[in-house]
């Protein structure tokens, strides 16, 4: 009887584990690109056991929130976890806010229930500099000029980038933020600044 309800149990949970490992959406997630859209896509009938999936076209899809305006309804946590090497991901954080002449800020990315240090060790293929220890790492910081190419991101050397910091006037920011949250420890991206129309239909092809 023991054996046949272990067997059971794996069964049960087995599948979930070994196809969330497969899934190449956290290293997808660390790039900050539009292709992160196109892996939701590519793999939402397994996200589907998850959560809710959108479609935005014919190869782009996305996991949808109650409401990424409000902080009481801009994030959903999965059905089951998902797990990535020795991470556990328990849901999706999306959020957007609008502050007027300081800019427009948007992120999105994954709930994940591990410490932000462990979380930093296991993705050590991401080059991550130390805001606060402990409390927040970011990574791959880049700017624009709001009269660049839409497809144009520099490299960005301010040693004070970040999300606790204003982007230089008729500029973007983007980047990968690692951050402890009063109730929820976040891997997500930002873009935040001048984010024209146009941007942010290329960046963010979920938010219409």
């Amino acid at each position: 009887m023991i054996k046949n309800v272990i067997i059971a149990l794996f069964l049960i949970y087995y599948p979930f584990v070994t196809s969330a490992d497969k899934l190449p959406l956290i290293d997808s997630l660390t790039l900050c690109t539009p292709h992160f859209f196109k892996d939701i896509y590519s793999n939402k009938e397994e996200l589907e056991k998850y959560t809710n999936i959108k479609l935005i076209d014919q190869n782009q899809a996305y996991i949808s929130v109650e409401n990424r305006s409000d902080i009481t309804k801009n994030y959903v946590y999965f059905a089951h976890p998902m797990t990535y090497k020795n991470l556990t991901i328990t849901g999706y954080y999306d959020s957007a806010m609008d502050l007027g002449k300081m800019g427009k800020y948007y992120f999105w990315g994954f709930i994940i229930n591990n410490d932000i240090d462990q979380i930093k060790e296991t993705l050590n293929f991401v080059d991550w500099k130390n805001m606060e220890d402990n409390l927040l790492y970011i990574a791959n910081p880049k700017i624009r000029n709001i009269n660049d190419d839409l497809q144009t991101w520099h490299k960005n050397t301010d040693i004070v980038v970040g999300v606790k910091t204003i982007p230089v006037p008729d500029t973007t920011e983007k980047l990968l933020l690692l951050e402890k949250g009063p109730n929820m420890n976040l891997l997500i991206c930002s873009i935040q600044g001048i984010v024209t129309p146009a941007l942010l239909k290329q960046e963010r092809p979920d938010i219409q």
